[in-house]
């Protein structure tokens, strides 16, 4: 039987997460930090649980939780591509540029025809476009959020990100209210691309809804992408019952990035600080490490690339 320790280190890896309406990210890392300390009565506090991409209470679908050590590997995440499918409504505008925020109708707002609305989109949002955050944002300004600066009045001055769309295509359309699915690189804000396409076509527009499809690496010449198909809900999260898979391995989820094998004498003089030849010809950037088919670290050169070393090391379950 295994004992509350080892049940704990096993516990390495990634929920998909379908979050719900109305929370927030940091609501669904709360929840989860909640039930796994009643789980786990023994977890340590510093137990690392994190994510890798905020949704906004509006939005619902994926996110991709990590636990444990495999919170070490979140940054190589967090410049995922997504797919969202999204609704907006057009004749009307909004201060935080979705629902949730102060909505304003445009009265001289005139109907457009969906044919208008796609010249745009193929114009003005295809490929890499610059995009402005919302003010009502999670960007920091000198160490503050965005949202929290507006909500005390303050002035709020963002610069504007180069961010790509790869595909924006059309589910349906009546006017005011259009839906649509959109792939996109990180770090775009959807609601901006709604709020910019009213703009653009002189009549407004707010997203009244947003659902993250999934999350992945689609523009490299390999997909690996994960679905929301896949995700549970907080409530359906139980700790105590493995035989629910609600536990994805870090080797699962990092099947098709680059990798080497170590055997164990290199993955000994690793794990106690030392570097081995780099035979693997690690020429730049970095690998994951595995041992035994687990991963076990992240590998960098050094110097003149003759030696590689962990800069991470991933402890694995005994």
């Amino acid at each position: 039987m295994a004992t509350l320790s080892n049940k704990i280190v096993q516990m390495n890896g990634f929920l998909f997460i379908d979050k719900g309406k109305g929370c927030t990210s940091f609501d669904v890392i709360r929840a989860l930090k909640k039930k796994l300390r009643v789980s786990f009565p023994g977890l340590k506090k510093n137990f690392k649980i994190g994510h890798c991409g905020t949704l906004d209470p509006i939005g619902t679908g994926l996110m991709i939780i990590a636990l444990g050590e495999a919170s070490k590997l979140l940054e190589f995440l967090l410049g995922a591509d997504k797919v969202y499918r999204a609704e907006c409504e057009f004749g009307a505008v909004s201060d935080t540029y979705d629902a949730d925020g102060k909505v304003e109708k445009m009265a001289e707002a005139k109907p457009v025809l969906v044919d208008e609305i796609k010249k745009i989109v193929q114009r003005d949002f295809d490929g890499k476009i610059s995009q402005l955050p919302p003010k009502f944002s999670a960007k920091k300004i000198g160490g503050k959020r965005a949202c929290d600066l507006a909500r005390e009045g303050k002035e709020v001055k963002l610069k504007p990100k180069e961010v790509e769309i790869y595909d924006f295509s059309f589910v349906s359309f009546e006017w005011p209210k259009m839906e649509f699915e959109v792939s996109c690189g990180s770090g775009t804000y959807v609601r901006s691309l709604v709020h910019d396409l009213g703009q653009s076509l002189g009549v407004g527009a707010y997203m009244t809804a947003l659902r993250r499809l999934e999350i992945g690496f689609f523009d490299g010449g390999v997909n690996r992408g994960f679905s929301v198909d896949d995700a549970l809900t907080v409530d359906e999260i139980d700790f105590e019952d493995e035989s629910k898979g609600f536990l994805h391995t870090v080797e699962e989820v990092f099947a098709e990035y680059p990798s080497i094998e170590l055997n164990e004498n290199d993955f000994r003089r690793l794990s106690n600080g030392g570097f081995v030849l780099n035979t693997k010809s690690v020429q730049g950037g970095e690998v994951l490490a595995k041992c035994r088919g687990k991963v076990v670290g992240v590998l960098k050169a050094m110097g003149d690339k003759k030696f590689v070393k962990f800069r991470k090391q991933i402890k694995i379950a005994a």
